[in-house]
């Protein structure tokens, strides 16, 4: 079950942006993850695109409304002026799910603490302009127990209310798991208790 913030937003697709900073290039990349092992799959896949880059930062932020963990690296570069900025501006900006990575050619210029994070806080910004999202629906994962007579009614119920139906079994009676918006579990459940006339079974997970 997800539960929280009904605001945030989760990538539809990558984004890529390039930057040039006084002679540095920095190359913004912001990518769906659903967990830390996508995290560690898109990181690796941009540093094997990259393999002469001076530095591949990132920040990440996984979990949906459950169990969000986030995460960042510097990369390298001075403490707290890369991971950080670019973990803010995903805080900021109420994007989950995603993995943003910034890979820097440094161009001989130096640029400061204050100038790195400023560079780093404005490639974040301009890839998540980019970045193409959909609302993070909070969702209940329930199982709804019928004897076979209210079946098809229970399951052209649930169709009304746009929840999808993801496993069935049929024994001594109907089993089916799905999941529905939050906002509308209360009213299908009762719904559903009244057209199998105080029989259904419940488990929300």
């Amino acid at each position: 079950m997800r539960s929280g913030d009904s605001s945030l937003r989760v990538p539809l697709g990558p984004a890529e942006i390039t930057l040039g900073i006084k002679g540095s290039q920095f190359i913004a990349r912001a990518e769906p993850a659903g967990d830390i092992s996508a995290v560690k799959a898109v990181i690796d896949s941009v540093k094997g695109a990259h393999p002469n880059a001076t530095h591949v930062v990132y920040a990440y932020r996984v979990g949906g409304y459950a169990a969000e963990e986030y995460g960042m690296s510097d990369a390298g570069e001075p403490k707290g002026t890369a991971g950080r900025p670019t973990l803010e501006v995903l805080k900021g900006n109420g994007i989950a799910d995603v993995v943003l990575t910034t890979v820097r050619y440094f161009g001989g210029t130096k640029l400061g603490t204050g100038g790195l994070v400023r560079a780093y806080t404005e490639a974040a910004q301009a890839v998540l302009a980019e970045l193409p999202t959909e609302s993070l629906v909070a969702q209940v994962s329930a199982e709804f127990v019928v004897g076979y007579e209210y079946a098809d009614t229970l399951k052209r119920l649930i169709g009304e209310y746009r929840a999808q139906i993801v496993d069935h079994q049929y024994g001594e009676t109907v089993r089916l798991q799905l999941v529905v918006a939050e906002a509308d579990f209360a009213q299908l459940r009762d719904r559903a208790r009244d057209v199998s006339r105080g029989t259904l079974r419940l488990r929300v997970d």
